[in-house]
């Protein structure tokens, strides 16, 4: 039986690059999933300008930065099934659930839009063991 342990994931994590890692209810995440998911999300635009003076206005900015590589996922299967075939990893795709995110806690109207890409943990060792 497949099993990430938590000193596995603590592991995982420390080897991703922000915003990715295996967690339980990261940020952008619904609320009926509490359970681990391996995550990602990256900054893709917002608005920007917003501030104490009077004189100061929010405009959109875009990110054009492409989608980052899945790092998360990467080392969750090095660990689980290092051996996987490209085949069966275009399976593993299947399984990712996208959503995006604005975080518009800032006071003056500042706002970061995020999307969000996330595999259940759960589904991904359950598709692994029929491989």
């Amino acid at each position: 039986m497949l099993e990430l342990t938590k000193e596995k994931i603590v592991e995982i994590n420390s080897k991703c690059p922000e915003d990715q890692g295996v967690f339980t209810e990261p940020w952008g995440i619904r609320c009926s999933i509490k359970e681990p998911v391996i995550y990602q999300r990256w900054l893709t635009g917002g608005m920007c300008g917003g501030g104490y003076h009077e004189d100061s206005y929010l405009r959109p900015f875009k990110n054009y930065e492409s989608k980052p590589a899945f790092t998360a996922l990467d080392l969750v299967l090095q660990e689980l099934k290092p051996n996987i075939t490209y085949l069966q990893y275009k399976e593993v795709e299947r399984l990712l659930k996208e959503d995006e995110e604005t975080d518009d806690t800032d006071y003056y109207g500042n706002t970061q839009d995020y999307d969000i890409s996330y595999i259940i943990l759960s589904e991904l060792i359950k598709l692994l063991e029929t491989f």
